[in-house]
């Protein structure tokens, strides 16, 4: 009796397992490359949609719409964590929480500037590399319009998906060089110094 009673305590044990890398296995479907073709995807068809030399309201939409999908794909507390680097963890949380939105919308600011310059570029995906919780896409854009150049996407995987924290192009981190210029910022001067440079820069609604 106490034999059977051990092999059933085993076979639930091994069916709680096997649930439970089925469950780890469906929360990592989709790739960190098939995240990063979504993006890009989704990226370019808003640019095609809603063209430059398109009606009055065609930049508008088409900000709106480029917000979403970074709203939906970036890791805003990541981002501002890491792009704070030592300064974060002194911080109160009504503070990070400022920060955290002034940053993001800076950080909106230069990718809408950035991909708003595309003009029908091709991106190829060269490469993932996954690290436990974290992974990393290699891009390669060429167009006629610039010469050929390198994105890679970092992540941490977020739930059932990734999230994207640093975009490196052409070797340089963008969030690396936000926490060059931070640093330096505050080694002379205040953090509410420095928020208020941030809220300057800063539209007076979430829009």
């Amino acid at each position: 009796m106490k034999g059977k009673s051990v092999q059933i305590t085993l076979l639930t044990a091994c069916l709680f397992l096997s649930f439970f890398i089925a469950a780890r296995a469906s929360a990592t479907s989709i790739s960190p490359t098939d995240m990063i073709k979504s993006v890009v995807e989704q990226t370019f068809h808003a640019l095609k949609t809603y063209p430059v030399d398109g009606t009055p309201d065609n930049l508008q939409i088409r900000r709106g719409s480029i917000r979403k999908i970074i709203d939906a794909n970036f890791d805003s507390v990541e981002m501002s964590m890491r792009a704070l680097g030592k300064n974060w963890k002194d911080l109160s949380e009504e503070k990070r929480q400022e920060f955290i939105k002034l940053f993001y919308w800076r950080l909106y600011t230069f990718y809408i500037l950035k991909v708003e310059t595309y003009s029908n570029e091709k991106v190829h995906y060269i490469r993932e590399k996954i690290s436990g919780q974290k992974a990393a896409v290699l891009t390669r854009v060429s167009g006629q319009k610039y010469p050929e150049f390198d994105i890679e996407y970092r992540m941490r995987q977020s739930g059932e998906t990734w999230k994207i924290y640093d975009v490196v192009i052409e070797g340089v981190s963008l969030v690396a060089n936000y926490r060059s210029q931070f640093d330096s910022f505050l080694s002379k001067k205040t953090f509410d110094e420095l928020l208020s440079g941030l809220r300057d820069k800063a539209p007076d609604s979430d829009e």
